[in-house]
């Protein structure tokens, strides 16, 4: 596969139907991301390579501080590393401009985040629609809204405002904005965070749904082993470096898979 080369800092504009003329999902290779501290800086990730297969759900987990969020920032191209490349659906990150990258981001990347970051003045049918009515494509979103609220069990409450559904159905909305322009890729930083137990669980039940349903492709960033054994593979982060990642049919539950966590990034001196 090609891969576009920035030269010298400098980013090169390519035609956008060029650009995801491959269809990879993503890849990360060798990112690096420092946020300044005081006079110094800190590296919230070193040189982080991972690639993630078309209609696979990876859970990326790891302790506050590890750098799962920052990475997953960064491989939405919400934050630009200062080195390193990042791919998705066969375009470089860094060869577009800001405005090109947001354009990209709306198109070819769904994102869902713990608070939900619903609109409280939109119904949830216009929320799950905005991405879409921003560009216009008004035709788009009437084909493919009525079949995305059956799926996801929110045709009744369609019309109601945020601060009418519960926290679930809020995170329902979400998911549902994120897959309404039929994203290469859906990332999700914490999504049952603000959630209880059940309500949590049914939302990790529905993300394995949607990924073996319709081969979507899904990471999901979390501390939780409840919520990782709902992934078919694991990634562990510690200190900013992915340690290893796993398949998690290897475990029978959630706690077993903790107790495996816990071994790889606190293993005990031979």
């Amino acid at each position: 596969m090609a891969h576009l080369v920035v030269n010298s800092g400098q980013r090169m504009e390519v035609p956008l139907s060029q650009a995801i003329a491959t269809r990879t999902p993503m890849t990360v290779d060798a990112a690096t991301k420092r946020f300044r501290q005081g006079d110094s800086f800190v590296e919230a990730i070193k040189d982080v390579s991972l690639s993630i297969e078309d209609g696979e759900f990876v859970a990326i987990m790891g302790a506050s501080g590890s750098g799962k969020s920052t990475l997953l920032h960064v491989m939405a191209g919400l934050t630009r590393p200062e080195g390193g490349r990042v791919v998705v659906d066969g375009t470089d990150l860094a060869a577009l401009s800001d405005a090109r990258l947001t354009y990209f981001r709306r198109r070819k990347i769904g994102l869902v985040f713990q608070a939900f970051n619903l609109i409280p003045t939109l119904t949830a049918e216009e929320n799950i629609t905005l991405p879409l009515l921003i560009e216009g494509r008004d035709d788009l979103a009437g084909q493919r809204l009525d079949p995305l609220l059956d799926r996801l069990g929110l045709t009744a409450r369609r019309r109601h405002r945020p601060d009418a559904l519960s926290g679930g159905e809020q995170q329902r909305v979400a998911i549902a904005r994120s897959l309404i322009a039929d994203p290469a890729l859906v990332l999700a930083d914490e999504p049952t965070g603000s959630l209880d137990s059940v309500s949590g669980q049914n939302i990790c039940r529905l993300l394995r749904e949607l990924s073996d349903e319709q081969r979507r492709t899904i990471v999901v960033v979390t501390h939780e082993p409840s919520v990782a054994i709902w992934a078919e593979r694991m990634v562990v982060m510690k200190d900013g470096r992915i340690l290893t990642d796993f398949p998690t049919t290897d475990f029978k539950d959630a706690q077993a898979l903790a107790i495996h966590y816990q071994d790889v990034v606190n293993p005990v001196p031979c």
